[in-house]
Formats: structure tokens, C-alpha cells, sequence
């Protein structure tokens, strides 16, 4: 198939900004495309060119594809730039230099040259990346350009999510809509689009039903809803509960297949590599031929006790970890299992699926061990067992439902787990994970940097992040001089089409909807200003960072309606 083919499609769906015309643009190329080319056809309209899970990326960097575009085009460098600092943007850069064909090129050839730039390492690697860049653009035309430039540095500016292809799919290959619930599931367990696009193609509904946990493809994390009040815990979960200690630190998915062990974050990455010793932990503790362990692992100190979640970050690194496993140790505590010697445990019961836990470890030890919980129904041993975990440093408490229904719901937030945070004693609403979309300019002591970020939440109706507050408190004079460095590759002249937001409330700089920020607030409150509904938080807080979670994992449009209702 020819990339103009997918080119063809690009281009409308840049344009477009209703759901429904994106997902027939997409169902009517699905029926027509190849069934050879459907996989590879897949991942290039979401954006990337792998699965999710596997996170290859090219690793160029809009300076990089300049000097490729320089090259094609035999244009100086630095008119190359002064064009990009008018249009502010790779693709369009390349299209306006690019575009002398000299033959047809195909899907397979694109897909094949941006894996050799991903796949490109060592001493000269940058020079690689670039003559490959430079090799493919030659022999594009300048449409195909500009969309090969944006898939280089993972900025394509289309309206179509992982979300709007799952549904493009069902359309295409069972004639409705009707099958998305069945998708939705077997994308959780198994979130590989391409894969997915070739089951639902071949074996239509049968094959998606089929779809089930495999090894080394991590399962969407399984989230929990947040109680307004200590009493709702007990309307929305009856009899015997578990409570268990909740950690301040970063989500572990950890596939064991015999000695072959890979770690996986919450946002799907392979997280292996910062964490030897963990890996070195679980071989020596776990007993099974397979599985996959849900935990979380945490900074500890030479006593066991709980570090910050901003230590542990120092984990996540390329290089010096050996060094940084002896400054930062870390223990993985284990709350779940999901997959246990080739069967999945998804289905079954929480308690089951504790039980089969246990029966895997080996031994507790100070770098591997079950997470600390009670099992009661009594309010004041949970209420005590709160305040005892507070007092240690924990962030409060998750507490599951044991009952018959308490599956495994990958991907999904519900009332079979809820959280309990020291902040609800405060009197805090609770903190917020949102997703910054914009900032404006800092004056005074704040100029060079900004004087307040642009927060959202996600709608995953509208498929939009909706604006909810103005963040400019919290941080300190460090982090208000990086916050332009931070945010600097995720700039953009126009608001993204992914964001919700009101004229009334334009800010000085766009941004790509990628970083999200914990912060903690006071109340919800109504505003004429945001498109959260028409909510926003007040006087919110910066607390952190949160590099471990997508923004498509950020508090949702559902979860601030349900605490405005209750307040």
C-alpha cells in the first residue's frame, strides 16, 4: 500500500473535530485497507509506529529533523530554521521544502526507515538518524513529508485517539458500534492496537473474545474511586473488607515467565532496566512457573522505612544505576495477582486472587514483600489502622471489596477499590492529578518564567481534557525557574484539538497534553470560566510531578462531578 494511501487520511482528520466524522474517516479506510497492511496501518494513525506498550520512539528531536529536512531539501540550515520559527512546527517546515518525488513510497518503506532511526544507538547514532531522515524525506512528496516529519518527533496534531480507532474498528469490521464493549475489555488485557485491528479483521467479534493475557504485554492497572466521606466506604462496600496500606511511590506490573522477569509502569512502559534489583528480588522470592504481580514499589531507607515519591524518581535513569540502587533502595510491596502459570486470574475473586498471591511467595523480605493490610468490617479498626499507617508515612489506605463480584477491572475506576488519604482528614477536597494545556507569563519576580499553569481534567465522553483551574501556587523558586525548560518541547502556536477550553480564558503558551501535575485543593466550586462542566477547583496547590502516569490517567470530568454532588 502507498503511504499517500494513509496520507489520504491524515490530512482529513487533522481538519475535523467531530467524533463522529473522525471515526467514519477512519471505519471507511479500515474496510478498504489491506488486510497484509492493517497492523502497520493501525499504529501509524495512532500516532506511533508500535504498540503502546512496547514505546518505540525515534528519539529526534525537532532540531534533528531539521538538519534532515536541511539536507533533502539542500537548503541552508538557517533558512530551514527561521522557516520553523514562523511555522512552529517540523511537518509543516517539510512541506514547504520537500517534496521533489522520485518514486512511489510505500507504508512498509516509512514504516521500516522510522524503525531503523528508532532502533539507531551508540557514538553515531545522531548521524544515522539524520541521513535515514534525510534519505526518506528525498523520495516523499511534500503532504507525505509533512506527516513523516510529525511522526519523527510524535507531534501529528490529530483528533483521532486509541478510544476513536477502537470504535473506527468495530464500525468497520462488525458494522456498529455494538462491539466496542468487547474491544474495550480485550484492549485493557492486551493493549495492542495493531494486534487488535488484526483479530477484529480476521475472526471479527469471535477473535476479540478470544483476546487474553499474554507475557511481556502489560495489563491496563486497575484504579480506585475516591470516597467523599469515611461513611460512603461503607454504602458502597458491605461486610468483610480489605485495607491495605497505600504507598507513596510507583506502580509495578511485574510479568515473571520462569527467570525471564520485565517491570512495567503504569503507563505501560518497560521500566526494567531502572530496576535490577527488584528484578534480582522477585527471582529469588517468587515460586511459579509464571505469573504477573501487582504492587507498588517504594524508596526505603537502610531501616525499612517509607522514602518520598520524588527520591524514588531519581530511579528513573539511564545511566548510574548501579549507583543509584545502593543511594535509593527500593521495596516492591505486592497487593494483586493477575496471571498465574498460564491462566488468567482477571476473573476471579479478590480473595481467590489473594490467595493464589501468597501461594507465590516465597519469602517476605525487606525488598520484596505482601502489602501491609487488615481484613475487618469494624469502622474504628479501619479508622485505626488509618491513622497507624499515617503515622508511618504512608499516604492512607486502599480498601477492597471481597465479595463474589470483586474481578480484576483492568483499566477501569470503580467502587470495588477505594482510597483514603490523609488529605480528606484535613479537610482538603484530595489532591488531583491534572494535565497542563497551556501557561501564562510570569511578571515581577516571575518573569522569565510563568506566573500560572493552565490545568485540565479528562472527559472521556468528548474525548477532551477540559479546563478546570489556574495553578500558581506551590512551587518553588527552583521549580518555577525550570518550569520553561520542562515545557519547552511540548510548546505549540494552537490549542491542541484535544482540549476543551473558553476564549475568555486564552493563555500566553499552548501545550501539547502530556505532562501531568498532582495538586491538592480546597473545593469544587462553579465557574463561567472552565469547560470542566462549568467546575473549578479552588485555591489549588502544586504538590509534584507525576512522570509515572499518562494524561489520559488524570482525573476525569466523572470524578469532580461525583465529589461536587456530594459536597
Amino acid at each position: 500500500m502507498k503511504f499517500g494511501k494513509i496520507v489520504d487520511v491524515f490530512e482529513p482528520l487533522e481538519k475535523v473535530t467531530s467524533g463522529n466524522k473522525i471515526r467514519s474517516i477512519l471505519a471507511d479506510f479500515f474496510k478498504k485497507c489491506p488486510a497484509s497492511e492493517l497492523k502497520v496501518a493501525t499504529y501509524l494513525l495512532s500516532g506511533r509506529i508500535s504498540s503502546e506498550y512496547k514505546g518505540v520512539i525515534t528519539g529526534m528531536s525537532n532540531k534533528l529533523v531539521l538538519r534532515s529536512v536541511s539536507i533533502a531539501a539542500k537548503k541552508d540550515l538557517k533558512k530551514v530554521n527561521e522557516l520553523f520559527k514562523r511555522t512552529g512546527d517540523a511537518g509543516l517546515t517539510a512541506q514547504q521544502l520537500v517534496g521533489r518525488r522520485r518514486e512511489s513510497l510505500s507504508v512498509k518503506k516509512v514504516f521500516q526507515s522510522l524503525h531503523k532511526i528508532a532502533g539507531a544507538s551508540g557514538a553515531k547514532s545522531q548521524d544515522f538518524k539524520i541521513k535515514e531522515l534525510a534519505n526518506l524525506l528525498r523520495i516523499a512528496s511534500s503532504k507525505e513529508a509533512k506527516y513523516i516529519a510529525r511522526l519523527v518527533v510524535g507531534k501529528m496534531r490529530l483528533g483521532a485517539g486509541d478510544r476513536a480507532i477502537l470504535d473506527a474498528l468495530s464500525i468497520a469490521f462488525t458494522g456498529s458500534k455494538e462491539a466496542r464493549k468487547e474491544l474495550d475489555k480485550a484492549y485493557q488485557a492486551n493493549p495492542d492496537l495493531g494486534y487488535l485491528a488484526e483479530m477484529i479483521s480476521r475472526r471479527k467479534i469471535r477473535g476479540i473474545k478470544t483476546v487474553g493475557v499474554v507475557f511481556k504485554r502489560p495489563i491496563k492497572v486497575m484504579l480506585a474511586q475516591r470516597a467523599k466521606s469515611f461513611q460512603e466506604i461503607f454504602e458502597k462496600i458491605k461486610g468483610e473488607m480489605a485495607v491495605e496500606e497505600k504507598y507513596d511511590g510507583e506502580r509495578m506490573q511485574v510479568h515473571v515467565q520462569g527467570k525471564n522477569i520485565r517491570i512495567f509502569s503504569r503507563r505501560l512502559e518497560d521500566i526494567s532496566r531502572q530496576y535490577p534489583d527488584v528484578i534480582d528480588c522477585i527471582r529469588r522470592n517468587i515460586r511459579c512457573k509464571s505469573c504477573i504481580l501487582d504492587g507498588e514499589g517504594c524508596a526505603v531507607d537502610k531501616k525499612g522505612r517509607l522514602l518520598s515519591f520524588q527520591l524514588l524518581m531519581q530511579r528513573r535513569r539511564k545511566y548510574d544505576v548501579e549507583k543509584y540502587i545502593k543511594k535509593i533502595p527500593v521495596c516492591l510491596f505486592l497487593f494483586d495477582l493477575l496471571f498465574l502459570n498460564g491462566k488468567s486470574c482477571l476473573q476471579e475473586d479478590y480473595p481467590a486472587r489473594y490467595k493464589a498471591l501468597k501461594s507465590v511467595v516465597k519469602k517476605q523480605t525487606s525488598c520484596a514483600k505482601l502489602a501491609n493490610r487488615i481484613v475487618t468490617k469494624n469502622p474504628k479498626k479501619i479508622q485505626s489502622f488509618f491513622n497507624k499507617m499515617l503515622k508511618k508515612g504512608a499516604e492512607g489506605v486502599m480498601i477492597k471489596s471481597m465479595e463474589n463480584d470483586s474481578v480484576y477491572k483492568a483499566g477501569t475506576r470503580g467502587w470495588l477499590w477505594i482510597k483514603w488519604k490523609k488529605e480528606y482528614a484535613k479537610g482538603m477536597v484530595d489532591t488531583f492529578d491534572l494535565v497542563v494545556v497551556g501557561a501564562f507569563r510570569g511578571h515581577g519576580k516571575r518573569a522569565g518564567s510563568y506566573g500560572s499553569l493552565l490545568c485540565a481534567v479528562y472527559n472521556s465522553k468528548t474525548r477532551k481534557f477540559e479546563t478546570f483551574t489556574k495553578l500558581g501556587s506551590g512551587f518553588t523558586d527552583k521549580q518555577l525557574k525550570e518550569l520553561p525548560k520542562i515545557f519547552r518541547k511540548y510548546e505549540s502556536k494552537e490549542k491542541d484539538k484535544r482540549v476543551s477550553a473558553k476564549k475568555e480564558l486564552k493563555p500566553d503558551l499552548w501545550f501539547k497534553p502530556v505532562i501531568v501535575v498532582e495538586v491538592l485543593g480546597a473545593e469544587i466550586t462553579k465557574s463561567p470560566l472552565h469547560t470542566a462542566e462549568g467546575l473549578a477547583l479552588r485555591f489549588p496547590r502544586f504538590l509534584r510531578f507525576r512522570p509515572d502516569k499518562s494524561a489520559y490517567q488524570a482525573t476525569s470530568v466523572k470524578e469532580i462531578l461525583n465529589f461536587y454532588k456530594k459536597k
